[in-house]
């Protein structure tokens, strides 16, 4: 009797032997993606900060979406978020989320679908000089700019402050502020002029080309008090070191 129960216990210790086994594996999948998310996130940050155009220095994180092991697999990471809340571009501190898809696994090759936004605090945006000699300051404010400056009309030096639109051009290498209502600030000169030639219209281009990757545009610029949001896509965009601080120019 003994001899017929033997073989019977051990045909019910194998469906239980097949279960721990299933588990440990499933196990070392678990700690595997782990691992490796880990280790992809990582590498992508760290490729994105070393490539990032001349001018701009930031810290990044990256997040590949899903489960890594199969599209590493692949050769394709189906989507990455990117983003950064310490980045600088020519002096200005700024925050970024950008997500592209078709990520190559090896670093070679375009990744495809880029959407970002760029965000700008109303403390970062100042300084408008270096873009144009026409206005001296600018602030931010709901739906625009505020812009202030100096000039010369019928041989007094005036001092003004003018309200602005902000909208992303065409061809997304550049935005454009337009004048709209101005005024003069330095009242004492009793000077009342509504409309003062060659500031109230007339646009003002300040391309933006020169900071992004060359495949980059801006399509969309929404302005408040507090910031301004500047959306960014492009079809496909390099990966590569080169393709990445090769960047733009306006004609």
């Amino acid at each position: 009797m003994s001899s017929a129960t033997a073989p019977s216990r051990k045909r019910r210790r194998w469906p239980v032997v097949l279960v721990v086994v299933v588990l440990v594996l499933a196990a070392l999948v678990v700690v595997a993606e782990f691992v490796l998310r880990g280790i992809v996130d990582r590498i992508i940050a760290d490729q994105v900060e070393q490539s990032l155009p001349e001018g701009a220095t930031g810290e990044v994180t990256a997040h590949a979406d899903g489960i890594v092991i199969p599209q590493l697999l692949a050769g394709t990471l189906d989507r990455v978020d990117i983003t950064s809340e310490r980045l600088t571009v020519d002096g200005v501190p700024l925050a970024a989320d950008v997500t592209a898809r078709d990520v190559p696994v090896d670093g070679k090759g375009d990744v495809h679908d880029v959407d970002g936004h760029v965000t700008l605090a109303a403390s970062s945006v100042q300084d408008l000089a270096k873009y144009s000699p026409l206005f001296e300051r600018l602030r931010l404010a709901d739906g625009g700019v505020e812009l202030s400056g100096s000039t010369a009309v019928l041989g007094y030096d005036i001092s003004y402050a003018a309200t602005g639109d902000v909208v992303a051009q065409q061809d997304g290498r550049g935005v454009t502020i337009t004048p709209q209502s101005v005024r003069i600030t330095n009242s004492a000169l009793g000077l009342r002029v509504d409309r003062i030639p060659g500031v109230t219209g007339v646009p003002v281009q300040v391309c933006t080309a020169r900071f992004l990757p060359e495949q980059l545009r801006v399509r969309s610029v929404d302005v408040t008090a507090e910031q301004a949001t500047v959306r960014v896509t492009a079809d496909s965009l390099p990966l590569t070191e080169q393709g990445l601080r090769t960047v733009g120019s306006c004609g």
